[in-house]
């Protein structure tokens, strides 16, 4: 084939028009010393454009004595903002009495939040959904007229509800200087009319003010109408892989949250009232800004799909790529349901809802699950994360731009997926950034051998990608190539290499980070003007025809370092990682400097003051931290790297360059395999009962099998060895997991005859941090309850644990030891 056929062109703007500001009655209430704006196309802080992450964690729906690690693993993970509902059954199940005690103490959360270095964003609906029993609403409510719109009555009820918020929220907002940056009102609405619609939310906004919840920025889902006060709220969007309330029992066709797309085409959402989505959000008026962009999905009963880290990896991916500028993950930390005194908290379709999802057990599959558990996919979303808060001033100005050949059908399967957030007149002028995506969930797309990119200039002139010879795309893919970077008085044309992180130290040199991606050979290019010298160890220089130079880098074995000295004598580097190594690794601030953590476990910085409203490092404005913790398992070996390593305690290790270096040990004897006792045989599974037919669906979904049905279940006695509960006893900070691999229905956990935990089997394992149940004194008795499962049941399972057949079979169940090890890399600290 010719080089023009394997070719694929991307107009880019020679110049980008300014965006619009003034139309949005936002950005009031400020900081003391701060400011945060948003314009018709990005946020600002502090007067420069601003890309921040989102995530959002129930505070509700965990343990009070556990959000301060949560938090801080939140922050390691890349995270700028903290998002939660404040749902109102969770604190008023009884008419006028308020519960803001325990994991119900938002105060507290907002203020660990804070120490963490997050900011906050609230989402007090009324109503928010959130897979609870009426959307939020308390029991009591329904029965006092209408609701979700201007009603006196309704909004008398919604008042007392956001004056209780305002009172816990003092003193905590952002124009107090506070963490509070934000505020959703409502959620999914879809009413209009008179005393609905952009007035009812316009009313809600003239009471959160009233009521002290005075921030910068107001916003709405912007699904499933767009009939809200335009001036007065940003809409948001939202990206999910999967829908676990679609009616389908297969996999879904090909999703356009895989397709680079500009027109933000808000899909169907899960609408619990059955409005189709509507309209398109204005791209003259508002920045792209995504609130539920899936970090994972729930089970429900009918439908329980396990989203991959692939998955989720290339739809923040192409949301980027497509030109988002806030990045909001739901979930990004899972939870457990509260008890509660009216009953179950769940949505179900016996309580009006088009779903029946478990009664306990909201771990969404998440980043870190439902027990704090942390999955791959916590570090394989923090290379995006750090690429946005290092280069988020450089990309938010800029517009996506797409091929004029497409693809424009997300089931394309013959044109490769790409975008380009980049400017410039000329080729030697262009600067921003390339993004590529080859995944599809449950439908690979095929390889693509021999492709290569050229970003076309008003100028006539283009840029190759690579600068020569091609990449062979395979199912999977998803990267980020990097064009015109700056070090210094430098320039980085272009490079194979995807961005993790900058800086720039003291005295003007940068240290540029980025990693390899698997099955593309690594480049970098640096623009021949105002360069002396570049050293490369273990690479390929080159020098080009028109003077530039060209670095291949062979190895990945090791981190490779590249010095680039300027002609003012100014060294920069350019640190290159391997994909692995860059999932391990994060951006932090230690001893008054920038450096980078690589760990082989989850890392995070101990907050300086638990406590207090002050941020955890140096970035946030607060102290530098002092200490590092490793969570990790006790059974493996741990190590901790720092680089660069001048002026830290600990070992040294030269693996490309010198890292200051900390290991662990593995500890022997540290899992225990269990042997359950079959306390009750499993019967035969329950007769199918149906729900209701949903007009938005294809038919109706099975009914998840009522209590009677569980007769049927079957049910183990697990006994905690005496030895694994002394070894969790020994130190603190330790973490006791039971893990199960069941084939069945419904499973639910019980400790001492209470039922604490669900879930709808899925194929995956399940982990539960068992030490909640387990204090000084005697150990709890644990009973596994399991419905077997029909073979044939009509519901959607994904592949694997479809061919697991049917019955109630128990497979396997662990328990391990987990352990948090401490560091203080600081020397003579």
């Amino acid at each position: 084939m010719s080089e023009t056929s394997l070719s694929v062109v991307v107009p880019v703007p020679a110049t980008l028009a300014a965006p619009e500001s003034g139309f949005l009655n936002l950005g009031h209430h400020q900081h003391p010393t701060r400011r945060m704006e948003v314009n018709s196309r990005y946020l600002s802080l502090d007067g420069r454009p601003w890309m921040p992450v989102m995530g959002e964690f129930h505070y509700s729906r965990f343990p009070e004595s556990e959000w301060a690690t949560e938090l801080a693993k939140m922050k390691a993970g890349g995270v700028d903002i903290v998002a939660s509902y404040v749902i109102w059954n969770h604190h008023e199940p009884v008419q006028g009495q308020w519960l803001w005690q325990g994991q119900r103490n938002l105060s507290r959360f907002i203020a660990l939040a804070a120490a963490a270095g997050l900011l906050v964003y609230l989402r007090p609906g009324p109503w928010v959904h959130a897979e609870v029993r009426l959307g939020g609403f308390p029991d009591w409510l329904p029965g006092t007229g209408p609701l979700r719109c201007n009603d006196p009555v309704y909004l008398g009820h919604v008042k007392r509800f956001y004056d209780q918020i305002g009172a816990q929220i003092q003193g905590q907002l952002w124009c107090d200087g506070g963490p509070i940056v934000g505020l959703q009102l409502e959620n999914e609405y879809g009413l209009t009319g008179p005393g609905a619609g952009k007035e009812h939310i316009a009313e809600l906004k003239r009471l959160a003010i009233e009521a002290g919840m005075t921030v910068p920025i107001y916003t709405v889902t912007g699904w499933p109408t767009l009939d809200i006060p335009p001036t007065e709220v940003l809409p948001v969007s939202g990206a999910y892989a999967d829908g676990f309330w679609q009616g389908s029992r297969e996999a879904l066709p090909p999703s356009g949250v895989f397709l680079f797309n500009t027109r933000r085409v808000i899909g169907e959402m899960g609408n619990v009232d059955g409005t189709p989505a509507a309209g398109l959000i204005d791209t003259e008026h508002y920045p792209f800004c995504l609130a539920e962009a899936g970090g994972g999905m729930h089970q429900s009963y009918h439908r329980r799909p396990v989203i991959s880290t692939e998955d989720v990896y290339a739809t923040t991916l192409v949301q980027l790529g497509s030109g988002a500028n806030l990045y909001g993950y739901y979930m990004y930390h899972g939870g457990t349901n509260p008890v509660c005194e009216t009953g179950p908290l769940n949505e179900t379709q016996a309580s009006g809802y088009p779903n029946d999802v478990p009664q306990w057990g909201y771990d969404f599959h998440a980043p870190l699950g439902q027990y704090g558990q942390v999955r791959p996919s916590w570090g394989r979303l923090r290379l995006l994360h750090q690429f946005m808060q290092a280069f988020g001033d450089t990309l938010a100005p800029l517009v996506a731009v797409l091929p004029e050949a497409g693809p424009l059908d997300p089931a394309d399967r013959s044109h490769p997926r790409v975008s380009v957030r980049a400017v410039g007149a000329q080729a030697a002028s262009l600067e921003g950034f390339v993004f590529v995506n080859h995944h599809v969930r449950h439908h690979p797309l095929p390889a693509m051998p021999g492709r290569h990119w050229r970003l076309q200039t008003a100028g006539g002139d283009s840029l190759r990608l690579p600068s020569t010879g091609s990449v062979d795309l395979q199912p999977g893919m998803a990267f980020i190539w990097p064009v015109g970077q700056r070090l210094g008085s430098l320039r980085m044309r272009q490079a194979t290499v995807q961005p993790l992180t900058r800086w720039t130290d003291t005295d003007g040199s940068v240290t540029w980070v980025g990693f390899a991606i698997e099955g593309v050979a690594a480049e970098v290019v640096f623009d021949a003007a105002g360069l002396s010298a570049v050293k490369a160890f273990g690479a390929k220089v080159e020098t080009l025809d028109d003077g530039a130079t060209r670095v291949r880098l062979v190895a990945m074995e090791a981190p490779q370092l590249l010095e680039v000295t300027a002609e003012d004598g100014c060294v920069h580097r350019v640190l290159v990682l391997s994909q692995a190594m860059a999932a391990e690794t994060q951006w932090v601030t230690l001893g008054g400097r920038p450096r980078l953590v690589r760990s082989s476990h989850a890392a995070f910085i101990e907050a300086a003051n638990k406590d207090a409203n002050t941020p955890a490092d140096a970035s946030a404005g607060g102290q530098a931290p002092r200490l590092l913790r490793l969570q990790r398992s006790a059974s493996e070996a741990g190590a901790l790297w720092i680089y660069p390593a001048d002026d830290l305690g600990g070992l040294r290790h030269t693996a490309g360059v010198t890292w200051a270096a900390w290991t662990w040990a593995a500890e022997s004897a540290r899992t225990w395999t269990l042997q359950p006792s079959l306390a009750q045989a499993p019967g035969q599974p329950p007769q199918i009962q149906w729900g209701p037919h949903i007009s938005w669906r294809d038919g109706p979904v099975p009914l998840v099998p009522d209590e009677a049905a569980h007769a049927a279940e079957a049910r183990w006695t697990l006994t905690l060895p005496p030895a694994a509960l002394d070894a969790w006893r020994s130190a603190p900070e330790q973490r006791l997991w039971l893990t199960l691999d069941l084939v069945g229905d419904v499973a639910r956990l019980r400790v001492d005859g209470q039922i604490v935990d669900d879930r709808f089997c899925d194929g995956s394992r399940w982990w539960i941090a068992i030490d909640r149940w387990v204090g000084a004194g005697q150990a709890p008795t644990l009973e596994i309850d399991l419905l077997p499962i029909a073979a044939d049941l009509p519901v959607f399972l994904e592949p694997a644990a479809r061919a697991a057949g049917g019955g109630a079979v128990l497979r396997a169940a662990q328990l391990s030891l987990s352990r948090t090890d401490r560091v203080s890399p600081l020397a003579g600290s």
